[in-house]
């Protein structure tokens, strides 16, 4: 995976949690991995200039897959005639665990600490707004990862909670919580991105 250079104070990662998330029921189970997930997610982080975008999947088919999509697109004619997307998809890989993540970014930054941060649909006590966590992140004496975690299925599972440090706010519309709130996660990471790293106040 490249390892971009930037002059932000923090390196970014974002991760798409397919296992553990819940289904309909509330079941713990592992969510299929989808072509557009990976392109446009892919797409976003370069243009916020994000370090590195995982996705973790336990199952070995879709690692797979996700494989030979990314190489696909970063050899041959289709890296020379799209050299835009073979960038963006420099930045993706695919992990079978978050505790995979948190080893591989042990080993590329061991001198700095790891801060998960995940958005939520939910109002919790704690949690930080966008423009309150760039503001934390500009006030910080010391750099570290963060860690942005996006969801997939009918939500994370209980026992990832664990994991986070940081909750960050709903995306809302216009109508705030009582307005529409069923955003693809496409569409979410891209909206929480230019949030947290816009140029544009």
């Amino acid at each position: 995976m490249k390892t971009p250079s930037t002059d932000k104070k923090h390196k970014t990662v974002v991760v798409l949690l397919h296992h553990p998330v819940t289904n309909r029921k509330g079941e713990t189970v592992a969510t299929s991995i989808t072509n557009m997930d990976l392109h446009d997610i892919s797409r976003t982080c370069r243009t916020y200039e994000i370090d590195h975008y995982y996705l973790v999947s336990p199952v070995v088919d879709h690692q797979e897959l996700v494989s030979k999509i990314i190489d696909h697109w970063k050899k041959g004619s289709q890296a020379e005639w799209h050299p835009d997307r073979a960038e963006a998809l420099s930045r993706a890989k695919v992990l079978s665990s978050f505790q995979d993540v948190k080893d591989e970014l042990k080993g590329l930054y061991p001198d700095l600490a790891l801060e998960v941060l995940m958005p939520d649909a939910r109002p919790l006590p704690n949690q930080l707004s966008y423009s309150e966590a760039r503001e934390k992140w500009e006030n910080e004496e010391k750099s570290g990862i963060k860690v942005v975690v996006l969801g997939t299925g009918w939500g994370v599972a209980p026992e990832f909670y664990s994991e986070v440090h940081t909750y960050l706010g709903p995306v809302y519309g216009p109508l705030g919580a009582n307005g529409y709130n069923h955003l693809s996660v496409r569409a979410a990471a891209a909206i929480i991105l230019d949030r947290l790293f816009s140029s544009q106040k």
